[in-house]
């Protein structure tokens, strides 16, 4: 499984709650039955400590259909709230065999809010 790239914007006044679905490379559903999936914040990728985690409900497992939630608070820790600030992030999928695969990385761009 190749690694696909791709950024997500977290606004630090609210939460980022999203619907994903891993697709093979020809664009299948990957069953992710018996799967543990994991993503890790951190601030830059390989190092440092885990600035935050993300909660993800795998709803839909035979058709690779999980929600990702990021709490916006659980990143109020990040200096540079009138900033834009990059960090790292990536999705580990672990399989009922124990195999490894990282599906999906990116950065996350936390972006100050307007609304308090």
């Amino acid at each position: 499984m190749r690694t696909e790239r791709m950024d997500i914007r977290v606004y630090r006044n609210a939460d980022y709650c999203e619907d994903w679905q891993l697709n093979d490379n020809i664009g299948a559903p990957i069953d992710l039955t018996g799967c543990t999936l994991d993503l890790k914040i951190r601030a830059n990728a390989g190092q440092g400590s885990i600035v935050a985690a993300a909660t993800i409900d795998l709803h839909d497992p035979e058709n690779g259909i999980f929600t990702v939630t990021i709490d916006g608070a659980s990143l109020s820790s990040v200096a540079g709230a009138g900033e834009i600030i990059r960090l790292a992030y990536d999705l580990r999928v672990t399989y009922p065999d124990g195999i490894q695969a990282i599906p999906v990385a990116g950065h996350i761009i936390l972006t100050p809010g307007v609304t308090y």
